[in-house]
């Protein structure tokens, strides 16, 4: 998963430091309303839940779903530095890959308001997924390459399991039966697609984890 830019322009000074801030202000409120309203939402609802004209939000973003894939795309690079610090004292380079896995897993719990969108907003997710499998293709291939993995399409690998941990996401959301268990056999499954035997998968995948506080 990438980390997009959200960035202005380097040289646009104080101007552009405001308008950075805005913007993600804009970004957090709107993930906070999209949860609530879901595909309902209207840009009114957005702007009144921000605090800020709609003129304001088209300055920023072009039109509704533009913003609604940004927003998508923040939440996950926002998930994603929340995982990685919590990647400190792990050293083992399988490890590596699977914790931030069964941690996405559990977002239901870490990150509710970015879960509930994803869950809300599959279609639009589907569109995104390829700008946030990055970061996963890429570790697949350094494990490929130091002969801990034997992948031979780390695209097709990256994105298969990326959905199946969507869904699992989902499940955790919508599935008032859906269990941690369930969400732990999903990164198994996945894992399976990485040429990890049954044995190790599920080895991997039940030790304890505990989950780090979070500002959500």
């Amino acid at each position: 998963m990438p980390k997009p830019d959200f960035s202005p322009p380097e040289n646009t000074g104080r101007k552009a430091a405001y308008v950075a801030r805005n913007r993600l202000a804009l970004l957090k409120s709107t993930q906070e309303i999209l949860a609530i309203k879901g595909d309902a939402v209207t840009i009114e609802d957005i702007a009144e839940h921000a605090e800020v004209a709609v003129s304001t939000i088209y300055k920023h973003f072009k039109d509704k779903n533009t913003l609604i894939e940004a927003t998508l795309i923040w939440g996950f690079s926002n998930w994603e530095e929340w995982a990685w610090e919590q990647m400190d004292e792990v050293s083992d380079p399988l490890e590596q890959l699977v914790k931030p896995m069964r941690l996405f897993v559990r977002a239901h719990q870490t990150h509710p308001e970015h879960a509930q969108s994803i869950a809300n907003f599959f279609t639009i997710i589907q569109k995104v997924i390829p700008q946030i499998q990055d970061n996963l293709r890429v570790h697949i291939e350094l494990l490929d390459k130091v002969k801990i993995l034997d992948v031979k399409d780390s695209k097709t690998a990256a994105r298969n399991i990326q959905a199946v941990m969507t869904f699992a996401v989902i499940d955790q959301v919508i599935n008032p039966k859906a269990t941690i268990a369930d969400a732990d056999k999903a990164v198994q499954s996945a894992l399976s697609m990485l040429g990890i035997s049954e044995a190790k998968a599920k080895a991997l995948t039940h030790s304890k984890l505990a989950l780090p506080a979070t500002n959500k």
